[in-house]
């Protein structure tokens, strides 16, 4: 009698120690966040927004597991638009990939009726891509612009914002998930001491 109650107050315990040690974290898991970063990447294509504590509100230590929830994309772009004839003769279009996945169905498309060297020309979108959306939790996101037509010149600024929250940390919730499954096993062992 006295093994089986030390047999279930082990294994309450073990689940109890588990489950305290998988929300032992700087930030509580579920606590909503925003982040905010800005790069000035000038004439290249290609630059890395490196998300760090202080990027994020509340402030984050960056050793927590981050769900993002939504993000969005802001850049300030210098282009010049190729001539293909019609309406608006002048275009710019161009590609815009997070980590090498496309970030949304959206393009930077613009026309013009005259051609010449446009600047400062704000674009912005909505990160719809949820494997985009989980690249940025690594805290790094690369960003980078394929010229389809036109002729690319350079980026004033890049602002990457969104939304999130923090999340369990994984490995103590599959051994908090390991523990619970033990359960049943704990009332075979039970059964087993009766007899």
């Amino acid at each position: 009698m006295l093994k089986e109650k030390i047999l279930v107050v082990f294994f309450l315990l073990s689940i109890t120690i588990l489950s305290v040690n998988a929300y032992a974290l700087p930030q509580p898991p579920g606590m909503d966040f925003t982040f905010w970063d800005t790069e000035a990447p000038g004439t290249t294509n290609h630059w890395t927004h490196t998300l760090i504590g202080g990027d994020f509100d509340p402030v984050l230590q960056c050793t927590e597991p981050l769900v993002i929830e939504r993000a969005r994309l802001l850049l300030s772009l210098n282009f010049t638009p190729a001539f293909v004839g019609g309406t608006n003769p002048y275009v710019f279009i161009a590609l815009v990939t997070l980590d090498g996945l496309p970030m949304s169905a959206k393009l930077i498309q613009h026309s013009f009726a005259s051609g010449g060297l446009v600047t400062n020309w704000d674009w912005k979108a909505n990160i719809t891509n949820p494997f985009a959306l989980n690249a940025i939790a690594d805290k790094s996101a690369q960003i980078k612009i394929t010229q389809i037509l036109g002729t690319f010149d350079s980026v004033n600024f890049s602002s990457l914002r969104g939304k999130g929250v923090v999340g369990p940390e994984p490995i103590s919730m599959a051994l908090v998930g390991a523990g619970l499954a033990g359960l049943p096993i704990a009332v075979i062992f039970r059964r087993l001491l009766r007899k």
